[in-house]
């Protein structure tokens, strides 16, 4: 074990700017899609320091848990505290009630240190916009927090009984178990695999790791730390450019910008001569924005979610300049009058004090949390209108089913009449799950067995799979095949395809795989069904409608050009046009819920509800409207008059 002499780094506070920024140039759309891997460097960082302050106390003989969690509750909770309550007094006057009742939930998960659990449970496909959350960010504090718990002790615990020494081997191969289970969660459980520690933990422990390395003396040879340094810069900007959304995180994608950040940390050890990044990082600026790093990411957040919520369309690029000024501001304000003072002991010195302020603002916090979330009557505040639209802007989420190849056929979703053979397959994305309610009662009132193979974010279609965050990405091959087998052993008469096309049509791969696919159910001799999907907003409709409804906006400007319906088609055409010489039979929701809501326009909406769920799927209530769509098929299926094209 090193001497783990612990000394100011200036080059450090640089990366944290640089990690800071690329959140938030992220989240404010400037062109930093994969910008979120700075957090990622903020939990090496916190790793490395956090060890080294350990390892430094321990072989002191001067490490008390006492004194290490006082540290952290300076560090990290005046600011926190401060955002907290703003933020809750803005919630206030800003959010609608329901919203509100779900910001007392994140209220509550945050005092548990626990909000990337409660955020891991809430946010998935079908959540709300995870955008409008103002706590939302607190998910990484909460690992970090979860880390402090069992890092000192396990530690503390080795020292006690002489093995220490051992620590580098335990923690090395905890951090391999982590990587390895991120790698897998990535990929088959992406949600928990994001928010929690133990996907989480090698990134950390990658930190800690290097926190046993030897300090680094002056040396001749100043051309390894300039290439670290080097290559360390590039792993960490480079994904900020060609990740985004869809990229699969962590696992093996969070393995450049952690390295990344291992190898700037590493590079900038040696005593001299300092590597001309970490000089670079080491500048005033870099430095400066460093500090007010963690001001800078506990306010920004709550700031952009706020925009958004009230503005509900995207905001144009000077708003974002606005926003982040006005963020900077408050951070450098922060930073000076609540970070410091705390953290000098200016404002309660004693450790007495500190943790009995902490207790009663944490006790404060929660039971505001437990009154909105469980005393608040959302929608009392509402008038009739606007609380139709939330209530029928609701998703039936018993239709929901996620299934694999293994789940066919035992576990396809029956429909109608459940004692009968299945006469229609419905086979599609969530977009399909959004119409099975109306399928469900078509069908009990024709008398017909349906079932449904579904899964979010994958096509309906052989030999392809989307590469989205949220899809199967490889298994969606074999889950389709095995559909494909059922429906070519004559277990169906007609199969319905149903997806947000537009996911998928730009790419080429997916036009071949839906003419295989549609000739492989020809000839299979079923009749083929295709529904088009519904215009794609830029905004959550569900929640533009009740709160326009609310403010007494007019509503008929959140309708869309039918012309432009048609031009946000990704697939050609000439694909559509060839499927329907084929004898595929379209379905086109559009022209139904226009004649519904009686306009020149779409509109979302009509006088019964709302038609959309979020942006771009059906509500429960969309999907009722679209009865008309459906029962022709459902009196061709049980005519047994039904067409089937050569």
């Amino acid at each position: 074990m090193s001497s783990c002499k612990l000394f100011y780094r200036p080059d450090i506070d640089g990366l944290r700017a640089i990690a800071v920024l690329s959140v938030v140039f992220c989240h404010a759309g400037f062109g930093f899609a994969g910008g979120f891997v700075g957090v990622d460097v903020f939990f090496v960082i916190s790793g490395y320091l956090i060890a080294g302050l350990i390892l430094k106390e321990l072989k002191q003989g001067t490490f008390t848990l006492a004194n290490f969690w006082e540290r952290r509750v300076r560090r990290i909770m005046p600011a926190l505290l401060v955002v907290t309550v703003l933020t809750l007094l803005a919630g206030f006057f800003i959010l609608m009630p329901e919203d509100y009742k779900s910001y007392g939930k994140s209220l509550i998960g945050l005092m548990l240190f626990a909000s990337n659990v409660q955020f891991w449970k809430d946010i998935d496909y079908f959540a709300s916009n995870a955008e409008e959350k103002p706590l939302l960010h607190t998910w990484s504090l909460s690992v970090e927090e979860q880390f402090y718990v069992f890092v000192p002790v396990f530690l503390l615990l080795l020292a006690r009984k002489s093995r220490l020494h051992r620590a580098f081997v335990l923690l090395a191969i905890a951090a391999l178990l982590s990587f390895v289970l991120s790698v897998y969660g990535a990929l088959r459980y992406p949600s928990a695999t994001f928010y929690l520690l133990p996907t989480r933990a090698w990134e950390l422990f990658a930190g800690a790791l290097l926190a046993f390395s030897p300090a680094r003396p002056a040396r001749e040879k100043a051309w390894p730390a300039e290439l670290g340094a080097a290559v360390g810069v590039v792993l960490i900007l480079l994904p900020c450019f060609v990740y985004d959304h869809d990229t699969p995180f962590p696992g093996l994608a969070a393995l450049p910008p952690v390295l990344g950040a291992v190898l700037l940390i590493w590079s900038g050890s040696f005593s001299s001569p300092l590597p001309a990044i970490s000089k670079l990082l080491a500048s005033r600026a870099m430095v400066f924005v460093g500090l007010i790093s963690y001001s800078l990411y506990l306010w920004h957040w709550p700031i952009f979610s706020f925009a958004r919520y009230i503005s509900i369309k995207p905001m144009p690029f000077h708003y974002w300049v606005v926003l982040i000024a006005v963020s900077f501001v408050l951070a450098v304000a922060s930073w000076r009058f609540v970070e410091i003072p705390f953290r000098n002991r200016r404002l309660l010195p004693s450790r007495s004090q500190l943790f009995t302020a902490a207790a009663f603002a944490f006790i404060g916090l929660f039971s505001s949390g437990i009154v909105l979330y469980r005393g608040y009557a959302p929608g009392s505040q509402l008038s009739a209108r606007t609380q139709n639209l939330a209530t029928t802007g609701k998703f039936d989420m018993s239709y929901v089913r996620e299934l694999v190849a293994e789940d066919v056929p035992s576990k396809l979703v029956h429909l109608g009449v459940t004692n009968r053979p299945a006469k229609l397959l419905i086979w599609g994305d969530s977009h399909a799950m959004a119409i099975l309610p109306t399928i469900d009662g078509l069908c009990q009132a024709a008398g017909i067995t349906a079932i449904a193979a579904t899964h979010a974010a994958t096509a309906p279609v052989v030999g392809y799979f989307s590469r989205n965050r949220w899809g199967m990405h490889e298994r969606a091959v074999p889950f389709n095949s095995a559909v494909m087998d059922y429906i070519k052993a004559g277990n169906v008469e007609a199969v319905m395809l149903v997806a947000c096309w537009k996911m998928y049509g730009k790419e080429a791969e997916f036009q071949t795989a839906l003419g295989k696919t549609i000739d492989l159910l020809l000839a299979a001799k079923v009749s083929v069904y295709l529904m088009k999907e519904v215009p794609t907003y830029e905004f959550n409709v569900s929640k533009a409608l009740v709160r326009y409804s609310h403010k007494g906006r007019d509503l008929t400007q959140l309708g869309v050009n039918l012309a432009s319906v048609e031009s946000e088609e990704s697939v050609p055409k000439e694909v559509w046009q060839r499927l329907a010489a084929r004898g595929v039979h379209f379905l086109e929701p559009v022209p139904i819920l226009q004649a519904r809501s009686k306009s020149d326009t779409f509109l979302p909406y009509d006088e019964g509800g709302s038609f959309y769920y979020d942006h771009f799927h059906l509500s429960t209530y969309g999907a009722l409207a679209l009865k008309p769509l459906f029962e022709p098929v459902m009196q061709s299926l049980n005519s047994g008059n039904h067409t089937v094209a050569q």
